[in-house]
């Protein structure tokens, strides 16, 4: 993100004072947006995209995917949560298919007891 933000900032031909001026955000600030020190606020993300003339949802998927990773950086499991988040809001065929199989020998057992208590009633 900090790259895009940095390119579009140049090629509008901004100073990083400029910026920080027409948005109300100390320059220091949007020199550490632009080399990755810090992450700027949904708010600000919004502010720079209309500014800078950056796609919105790009730079929101870029600014996501940078609070994920410093979220999951350091954590020996983040991936493997990250995984089963993924699983979560978008099952795979492959995890329907798990859940076939369990209907599947759930109504095996069904059937099963069923003749079971067939079996001792008659």
């Amino acid at each position: 993100m900090h790259t895009l933000l940095k390119k579009a900032r140049e090629t509008k031909g901004f100073k990083t004072r400029e910026v920080a001026n027409l948005l109300k955000i100390d320059q220091a600030l949007i020199s550490k947006f632009e080399n990755g020190q810090r992450t700027p606020t949904r708010k600000q993300v919004e502010q720079l995209a209309q500014l800078l003339e950056i796609d919105l949802e790009l730079l929101l998927v870029a600014w996501l995917k940078e609070k994920i990773k410093q979220v999951i950086a350091e954590e020996p499991l983040g991936l493997k949560a990250l995984q089963e988040v993924e699983n979560e809001l978008h099952p795979t065929k492959e995890n329907n298919k798990v859940v076939d199989l369990l209907f599947e020998e759930m109504e095996a057992l069904k059937a099963k007891m069923e003749a079971f208590r067939n079996s001792q009633t008659n």
